[in-house]
């Protein structure tokens, strides 16, 4: 499996370069506001799981687990509407494609590959700077052992992925570089048993083309 896995994270990465010539000619943040725009980037960063409010605890009667991992997702990104708006809000909304991989660091590398189609941002663009904060909520799916070292937490081997964060960008002439948060929840919405879940506090530097 863990073959799989470095083929996968491979072929990722040749998608990534792939589709980053394709979009190099993207410019900053004027062309970047414009709808239809097309830019692919990457997010690598280091993620912690973290019981919120205590949830876990209280379903399982058990500490919770302890996770420290690797973050690895390539995406591409699409301008939706436009620049809108002529106040603090303006901006752009843009649907993000996401697949990539996260392998656990503390533990003997368990690994988690997945996909986030329903992924949406939203920039809060301003022609006349170059920074840009933003928002991003949405959905995707994943295939992982991770329920091997999460066993109280996580029932089967497909687990779905739900993504709320914010960050900061700073564009280029052409290119942008970002500072990211977001939190990452993992569970099998009652497919499997048991099916409490893992939240994780995700850390990551992003980069498009």
């Amino acid at each position: 499996m863990k073959k799989l896995l470095r083929n996968f994270l491979a072929s990722a990465f040749f998608i990534a370069f792939g589709m980053s010539q394709a979009v190099a000619e993207s410019g900053g943040i004027a062309d970047r506001s414009v709808k239809g725009n097309q830019s692919f980037g990457v997010q690598v960063g280091v993620g912690s799981t973290d019981d919120l409010f205590g949830f876990s605890e209280s379903l399982t009667g058990q500490d919770p687990v302890d996770l420290t991992f690797l973050f690895f997702f390539p995406n591409f990104q699409y301008n939706l509407s436009g620049l809108v708006g002529k106040s603090w809000y303006q901006g752009a909304l843009f649907w993000q494609l996401e697949a990539g991989a996260a392998t656990i660091l503390n533990r003997d590398g368990e690994y988690l590959a997945g996909a986030s189609p329903l992924l949406f941002q939203y920039k809060f663009l301003n022609p006349h700077r170059r920074w840009a904060p933003n928002i991003l909520l949405g959905a995707g799916a994943s295939y992982t052992d991770w329920e091997d070292v999460a066993d109280r937490e996580l029932g089967g081997r497909f687990q779905f992925l739900l993504h709320a964060g914010a960050g900061l960008e700073y564009f280029l002439d052409h290119g942008s570089y970002s500072i990211n948060y977001r939190l990452f929840h993992v569970s099998n919405a009652g497919t499997d048993s048991p099916n409490v879940g893992v939240n994780a506090h995700v850390f990551s530097l992003g980069i498009q083309f």
